[in-house]
């Protein structure tokens, strides 16, 4: 009997000790992590820059989230909670580029940026010409810029299109690849096939702008605004010229 009692004594402290540790608050699922990627920065052309000094940030985190790059162009942003972001890159004289929808899981480790993007600083060439003349069905377009392209110095060029006199880089319809100007002025051909192409038809006035912008432009699709936003671009350019369509 007093056998059975010192099992029973036993066995009550057992529970009791396994009903404590029941209790214990454990450890929840992870709710952040880093975020981790790179960068690579240019000057206005072709030419690789320190990679260190730019500003990482999750947009609209508060207290802001941030990181700076390293020599090697590396960041970390520490502890971001899960969630699906945009990231933004600055540093003082590259124009502002952004990544969007960048999707931060819980994996159980660091979320990394696979593609790296090659940042460049903003244009300095200015569009102070540009003419337009229909030869032979074709429409050539004359760009003037300042500095004055040369095979030594290269500018780099890029035009947009529109159907409003308004023409500019938040109102436009379509726009062109970058152009290696290296003739002052540079001169390019619009086809019929690229206009047709970009969605202008037979008998409707078309708006051509031209603006100066770097080799790596920076641009990126605001999937917000609903276009393509042009951060290198220089400021000041001459005004939209226009032509009725054949």
């Amino acid at each position: 009997m007093r056998q059975l009692k010192i099992l029973f004594g036993a066995l009550i402290g057992f529970l009791a000790v396994s009903c404590d540790n029941d209790t214990d608050p454990e450890e929840g699922p992870a709710t952040a992590a880093d975020i981790v990627g790179s960068v690579n920065l240019y000057d206005e052309g072709t030419n690789s820059l320190d990679n260190s000094g730019m500003q990482v940030s999750v947009e609209g985190s508060s207290p802001l989230i941030a990181a700076t790059t390293d020599a090697n162009g590396r960041f970390v942003l520490s502890d971001v909670p899960f969630g699906t972001y945009t990231l933004v890159y600055e540093k003082e004289g590259f124009g502002t580029y952004k990544k969007h929808e960048v999707l931060h899981e819980n994996t159980g480790m660091a979320t990394p940026i696979t593609e790296t993007p090659s940042l460049g600083q903003r244009s300095s060439t200015e569009i102070t010409g540009l003419g337009i003349e229909r030869l032979a069905g074709e429409l050539i377009l004359r760009i003037t810029t300042e500095p004055a392209g040369n095979s030594a110095n290269r500018r780099y060029v890029r035009y947009l299109l529109g159907t409003e006199s308004s023409l500019d880089l938040e109102n436009y319809r379509a726009f062109s690849p970058l152009f290696v100007a290296q003739i002052n002025p540079f001169e390019l051909t619009l086809s019929q096939t690229d206009l047709q192409n970009a969605g202008f038809t037979s008998g409707q006035t078309v708006f051509v702008r031209a603006f100066g912008d770097s080799f790596w432009s920076n641009a990126y699709l605001d999937p917000v605004l609903g276009y393509t936003v042009f951060p290198n671009v220089y400021p000041n350019a001459a005004e939209p010229v226009s032509f009725v369509m054949l």
